[in-house]
C-alpha cells in the first residue's frame, strides 16, 4: 500500500467516523429533549388491508406501545401496535433498524413513521443500535422472530428498512440468509453501505420487493446506491425500460412480480431522505 493510498483511507475513516459520531449526537439531543418530547400516540387501523387473515390462536402481543422489551441476548426495542389491534388477526410488520448509534427510542423519533404505519395496518418494531458486525447481525437477527411469538403478522406482509447502519442491516439480514422464515416480502435500504463487490459476494435471495434509496454524492457510501441498484437488478431480472414515478424515483417489474425501485436522494448522509415519506405507500 503506498502513502498516498494509506492517508485516503485515513481521511476516508475520520470522515466516516465523523458523520457516525453526527448521528449519535442528533440522537444525544432527542435524549435531552425528550421529557417535552412525547412519541406518538398509536392509532387506529383503517386501510382495508389492516387485516389479512387470523393465527391460531390469540397471541399475548397488546395494542399500543410494548417498550423496553428485550431479545434472549438483551437487545433492547419497542413494538407500536395500532389501538385496534385484534390478537387474533393478521397484520403487517414494519421491522425499522436504526442508524449508528441510536437506540431504538431515538429511533422512532428520528424515522416519524410510526402513525402511518398504524393507520395501514401496521405493526411497527424499533430496534436499538450496536456496531455493525457478525455480532450485530445475530442480535439483530433475534428481534423479528421474538414479534411474530407475540404478535398476530401476516407472513406476506413483512417489510425491513432503514437508513445507515439500518440500511446495511435490512440488506445484509436478507442477501445473507439470515432472515428467520418467513423472510421479509420487502425491503427499503436507504443510505446503506453496502457496495455492489459486497453484495457479488452474497447469493441472490428469493424474489422480493426491494427499494434504494441514496444520494449518489452521499457524504459517507458515494455510488453505493448506483451499484446495488445493478446487483438487484441482475439478481432478480428485472426488465427494462425503467418507469419513474411522481416522487421522481424510477421502478422496474422484476421475476415473479417483484418490484426494483430506485429513489435518486438530494439530503446529507446523517438526514432520512424526504421520498421516504412515501415508504407506506410503497408497501401495500
Amino acid at each position: 500500500m503506498t502513502e498516498q493510498t494509506l492517508q485516503e483511507k485515513t481521511r476516508t475513516w475520520h470522515k466516516a467516523q465523523w458523520l457516525i459520531g453526527a448521528l449519535a449526537l442528533m440522537g444525544f439531543l432527542y435524549m435531552v429533549g425528550k421529557s417535552w418530547i412525547k412519541p406518538p400516540l398509536p392509532q387506529a387501523a383503517a386501510s382495508v388491508k389492516a387485516t389479512t387473515g387470523t393465527c391460531a390462536q390469540a397471541l399475548s402481543g397488546q395494542a399500543g406501545r410494548s417498550a423496553e422489551l428485550k431479545t434472549p441476548n438483551g437487545l433492547r426495542y419497542s413494538v407500536v401496535a395500532p389501538s385496534n389491534y385484534q390478537a387474533d388477526k393478521q397484520h403487517g410488520l414494519l421491522m425499522m433498524y436504526p442508524p449508528a448509534g441510536f437506540n431504538h427510542e431515538m429511533a422512532e423519533h428520528y424515522y416519524q413513521l410510526t402513525t402511518q404505519a398504524n393507520s395501514q395496518g401496521y405493526v411497527v418494531v424499533y430496534s436499538a443500535s450496536i456496531p455493525l458486525s457478525a455480532r450485530a447481525l445475530r442480535l439483530q437477527n433475534e428481534v423479528v422472530p421474538q414479534v411474530l411469538a407475540s404478535w398476530c403478522i401476516d407472513p406476506h406482509r413483512i417489510v425491513y428498512a432503514g437508513h445507515s447502519d439500518g440500511g446495511t442491516l435490512s440488506t445484509g439480514l436478507t442477501v445473507r440468509a439470515q432472515a428467520q422464515d418467513p423472510a421479509p416480502h420487502t425491503i427499503v435500504a436507504s443510505a446503506a453501505g453496502i457496495t455492489q463487490e459486497d453484495l457479488q459476494q452474497e447469493q441472490c435471495p428469493a424474489p422480493l420487493n426491494v427499494t434504494v434509496l441514496h444520494n449518489p454524492k452521499d457524504d459517507l457510501f458515494p455510488g453505493f446506491g448506483e451499484g446495488a441498484v445493478k446487483w438487484w437488478g441482475q439478481c432478480m431480472q428485472c426488465a427494462e425500460p425503467v418507469q419513474t414515478e411522481a416522487t421522481g424515483c424510477t421502478v422496474r417489474q422484476c421475476t415473479q412480480g417483484k418490484v426494483l425501485r430506485h429513489c435518486v436522494t438530494p439530503e446529507p448522509h446523517v438526514k432520512f431522505p424526504a421520498v421516504a415519506s412515501h415508504m407506506l405507500e410503497w408497501l401495500d
